[in-house]
């Protein structure tokens, strides 16, 4: 019998705020529909003003299909008016600017989106997670945001028996926190102390960040916890190949997808390409940056736009749907990412699945998932980076799409994994805070909320 899984839907349940989810947020919502399509003994856990509460699948199933829809992950890319103005662009046609504020950005449309969410599952108290919770059930945070805040923790401490199971992404804020505004890196140390007292698993994507994750948790005095290592799926936009499109045939373009942010490195690819607009003129590759705003987002977008050479080649572009990048990235000559230092590398395993060719930086966690078809290069080599792109650009390489593993095999040797760890787990004695049988987690107390506090 599967054991019962207490998840942290914190991250999702903030989904609307964005116009479009980042590589996190579609982990998080494969983990999410997993589990509460698949194991009826699942509850969400989120905080509320009544405290840490939990909630039945009967209202989580129907907001995770109103989140797809507000992300718009099953819109077609001609549906999205993002991806219809970027191709605009690249065939060098009159495009209409984008109307501002538009609805997902301004105060009012997030408001909008977020009431949206709340209307599909309906707004109720929940229940107390310290009583409605399964004895013995596993605690899940794929998100982390629930890390970040300790005091949302605090119900473990009266909850011994339920085992905490944490997918810590990597430790780059804390070795590498030039790369991140401060209030990321103390987020980060909060997210390793949880994780130091509280987690008796582990998840991570790649060897690599597993390491760097053990390492801070050692300095916490943790012996080494055990974790499921597994390279994280593309998702079933990518996995579909769709075809590339036909009208942009003729279009040369390469795609960096990458938060807007330093440690991606995108400066690099903008004086990369002010060298390729500057010797090639109206014969110059386009390229397309596609993400979210992070930290500096505005200074190195300014920086990126500074040259006048590139005005017609370089392109950012936020809220673009998962379909459209999809479709994107399978007509482009290459995906780049030159990344000073990533814990996985999403986009290129997505790009792997479409038979894309890659361009990455030459770091450890981009070796480990790198197959046929990716050309790893010094981070910090600009020249290498034009060259590079040059071999790309005289002939697209025909490569054969990975067969990187599906959700459900990931899913399957997951569950393997976790039910190897709860038979490792010693039997705590009786709580007295469980006082709730397992089949109370899916009857009128989660939907009507009886109960005190957490």
């Amino acid at each position: 019998m599967t054991p019962p899984i207490a998840y942290d839907a914190t991250r999702l349940f903030l989904g609307p705020l964005s116009r479009t989810p980042r590589g996190i947020d579609r982990v998080d919502l494969a983990f999410a529909e997993h589990i509460f399509r698949g194991h009826p003994n699942a509850l969400a856990v989120l905080p509320t003003p009544w405290g840490v509460r939990c909630f039945g699948p009967e209202r989580v199933l129907p907001g995770l299909e109103r989140l797809r829809a507000l992300w718009a992950e099953a819109t077609e890319p001609e549906a999205d008016p993002v991806y219809l103005r970027l191709r605009a662009r690249l065939l060098g046609g009159a495009v209409e600017r984008e109307p501002q504020p538009t609805v997902g950005r301004s105060f009012m449309g997030k408001s909008l989106r977020l009431l949206s969410l709340l209307r599909a599952t309906g707004v109720a108290p929940g229940a107390s997670v310290t009583r409605a919770v399964p004895q013995n059930a596993f605690y899940l945070s794929i998100g982390h945001l629930g890390l970040v805040f300790p005091i949302l923790l605090r119900w473990l401490d009266r909850r011994p028996d339920v085992t905490p199971v944490f997918m810590l992404h990597d430790a780059i804020p804390i070795e590498s926190p030039e790369y991140v505004e401060p209030e990321g890196v103390r987020g980060h140390l909060r997210m390793m102390d949880a994780a130091g007292r509280y987690a008796r698993g582990l998840i991570a994507t790649t060897q690599t960040a597993r390491a760097s994750v053990d390492a801070q948790l050692a300095a916490r005095g943790r012996a080494r916890l055990p974790a499921f290592v597994r390279a994280l799926p593309p998702g079933a936009a990518f996995t579909a190949r769709p075809a590339a499109d036909p009208s942009l045939a003729d279009c040369s373009y390469f795609i960096a997808c990458a938060t807007l942010e330093p440690r991606k490195n995108l400066e690099l690819l903008g004086e990369v390409w002010k060298r390729l607009c500057a010797e090639r003129g109206d014969l110059a590759p386009h390229l397309v940056i596609v993400g979210a705003k992070g930290w500096r987002a505005d200074q190195i977008a300014a920086r990126l736009a500074r040259a006048p050479s590139t005005a017609n080649r370089l392109h950012i572009v936020h809220g673009l749907s998962t379909p459209a990048l999809a479709r994107l990235l399978a007509g482009a000559r290459a995906l780049l990412s030159p990344s000073f230092t990533e814990g996985f590398g999403l986009p290129v395993a997505e790009a792997l699945a479409l038979g894309a060719p890659v361009i990455a930086s030459d770091i450890a966690s981009h070796r480990e998932i790198a197959r046929d078809g990716v050309t790893l290069v010094d981070p910090l080599d600009g020249p290498a980076w034009k060259a590079a792109v040059e071999r790309a650009l005289g002939q697209r390489p025909h490569v054969t799409p990975s067969r990187l593993e599906s959700w459900p095999d990931y899913f399957a040797a997951w569950a393997q994994d976790l039910e190897g760890l709860r038979r490792s787990q010693p039997s705590p004695a009786p709580q007295e805070a469980v006082s709730l049988p397992y089949a109370c987690a899916n009857q009128p107390l989660i939907r009507h909320g009886k109960g005190g506090g957490p």
